[in-house]
Formats: C-alpha cells, sequence, structure tokens
C-alpha cells in the first residue's frame, strides 16, 4: 500500500487542527447513556485492544522477524510523542478527571501500528478499521474527545511513515562492494577459415 505526498500534507493538517482544539477551555461532559452491551463491548476494546496488538506481533515474528523489530520501533517512537504531549498540551478530560487527554495513545499507537502493517503486507489495511474501532470505543466511554482521537490517528499514521522511510534507509540490505565479479568466459581462440590453413612443409 503506497501513501501520496498529498496524504501526509493532509495528516498533518488535521493533527494541526487537532492540536489546536485540545488548547481550547472545556468543560466536563456527562457519560453516554449506551445500552449495558454496547457499553460493555466498548469497554472490552478499550481495555484489551493491546491483545490484538500483540497478536499481529506475533504474526510479524512467525512471518518476518525484521518487522517484528520495526513495530517495536514505532511503538517506541509512538509512545515517547503520546507522552510528551499529554504533558505539554494538558488538556481535561471528557470526565474531567484528569489532564492528559491529547492525543489518545490508543488511537494513536494502533495507526502507528496499522501504517507499518499497510506497509508491509497487501492486507494490512484491515488495521485502519481495527483502530477505528479502537478510537471510536474512547469516544464512547468518554475517555477522549474526538479531537483527540482524530489528531492522534494522524500522528499515528505520520511516526509510522517516518519510522518505516527511516528503517529502510538504515537495515536495507547494502550491495556488497567487495564481493569477487562474477566470472568471465575465458576468451575463445578466434576461428581459423580453413581456406587459410597451410599444410606442413617438408624439410
Amino acid at each position: 500500500m503506497r501513501f501520496t505526498r498529498v496524504g501526509t500534507l493532509f495528516a498533518g493538517s488535521v493533527f494541526a487542527v487537532a492540536l489546536v482544539l485540545a488548547f481550547l477551555p472545556k468543560a466536563p461532559v456527562p457519560p453516554f447513556d449506551l445500552p449495558y452491551f454496547l457499553r460493555r463491548s466498548v469497554g472490552e476494546i478499550s481495555d484489551k485492544y493491546w491483545l490484538v496488538l500483540v497478536a499481529g506481533g506475533l504474526f510479524a515474528l512467525w512471518r518476518d522477524r525484521q518487522l517484528l523489530w520495526q513495530l517495536l520501533a514505532t511503538l517506541l517512537v509512538a509512545q515517547a510523542a503520546i507522552e510528551l504531549l499529554k504533558w505539554g498540551v494538558g488538556e481535561m478530560r471528557p470526565d474531567g478527571r484528569m489532564f492528559n487527554s491529547f492525543p489518545s495513545g490508543h488511537t494513536t499507537a494502533t495507526f502507528a501500528y496499522a501504517t507499518v502493517m499497510s506497509l508491509r503486507s497487501q492486507w494490512g489495511w484491515l488495521w485502519f478499521l481495527f483502530g477505528g474501532i479502537v478510537g471510536l470505543s474512547r469516544i464512547l466511554v468518554r475517555a477522549h474527545w474526538w479531537h483527540d482521537v482524530v489528531g492522534g490517528a494522524a500522528l499515528g499514521y505520520l511516526i509510522g511513515l517516518a519510522v518505516t522511510n527511516w528503517w529502510q534507509r538504515c537495515f536495507r540490505s547494502p550491495v556488497a562492494s567487495d564481493a569477487a565479479p562474477p566470472p568471465h568466459p575465458a576468451p575463445s581462440e578466434p576461428a581459423v577459415p580453413q581456406g587459410s590453413q597451410t599444410a606442413p612443409q617438408d624439410e
């Protein structure tokens, strides 16, 4: 799956708008009145999403060990960016209990993961669907504002793309310059035309 420069600029613009919204003043909001089954389902997805990421990591280990290390590097960079932004922005959560709402860490990590998988697998785009479900669950449980999720998705995309580009530059298999060149066929002696052959002279 290929990502264009237009898509990258769009993701950057979306993140910038979400960041501006995160600095606006807010007031706590009541929880959604959801049916029990739906409330339980979104709560489980919100809390247990990492199990799906672990399962994907095990699949990556089975398929390509280098992909596993790339996923770990991507999640490490994503976590560093998440903690830095949460500390720097200090946005109040919808329930009013904490001031570390922006960005959604669940969504950022999942979309960073999805971006790497999409670039390395034909069916990796399905991880974006999972990331969307995780982000929606974070909104429904009132853990994040909608722009926290949208901004986290854009940030995760950008992180996944940046780490993938860096990984390919640093760990692409180089062509060995000191390898022995392939052997050339020995030059064959030019054929002598039959008419030019002279019989040996008797002495």
